[in-house]
């Protein structure tokens, strides 16, 4: 190499940045130096044709092993903007359809103030109204959006636009204080997720 010789381009390149190399030399003091600076073999001259080959397929082996890495890191990427998608995207009700009889409501979302539980029914509580909807606080609590609709205890949902206060009753249990004055009964875990919800 005119006025130089392989370490000094290493140096010039980065050993970060360094491709794929292989020294050939005759000179097999650089052996050492050549592996701490991640070199991927090392040949002296004369060099023989097998292992020459052998170098080679290293060589290929590396090449593949950094593609398949490369490959599973791009798949990773894509997966992960896929899932922050499907979250930032999704859409939750704004209306509910509550079927009574020969009639159907429309309620709006927002105007609930809190649901109850009531076996495989829950009763939404709109101001003055109670309407019963055949889906269950569970079906409720993954349908409605989470930054506004609570799940305060195993039977309550509440909508956190309408929680005036919160009193705590020991480590376990509580009640949700609304604006209305209605008092719910909180557990800890709902208290957790009231918490968690006030932050988002």
């Amino acid at each position: 190499m005119p006025g130089g010789n392989g370490f000094d381009i290493i140096e010039q390149v980065g050993v970060a940045h360094m491709p794929i190399t292989v020294f050939v030399t005759a000179h097999h003091h650089y052996a050492v130096r050549a592996f701490e600076v991640h070199a991927l073999d090392y040949l002296t001259k004369p060099v023989e044709p097998e292992r020459l080959m052998a170098a080679l397929v290293r060589v290929q082996e590396k090449i593949a092993s950094q593609a398949a890495l490369m490959t599973q890191e791009q798949l990773n990427a894509v997966l992960a903007s896929l899932k922050d998608g499907e979250a930032g995207e999704r859409e939750y009700p704004k209306r509910l359809v509550v079927p009574n009889g020969n009639k159907s409501s429309f309620i709006n979302v927002d105007d609930i103030e809190w649901i109850e539980a009531a076996d495989y029914y829950s009763c939404l509580h709109v101001g003055t109204k109670n309407l019963m909807l055949r889906e269950t606080i569970k079906q409720l609590a993954e349908t409605l959006d989470p930054r506004k609709f609570v799940k305060v205890h195993r039977s309550v949902i509440v909508n956190i636009g309408c929680v005036r206060e919160i009193l705590r009753e020991g480590r376990n249990e509580g009640w949700v204080i609304l604006s209305n004055g209605n008092r719910l009964k909180m557990s800890t875990a709902g208290w957790q997720n009231l918490l968690a919800a006030s932050r988002s």
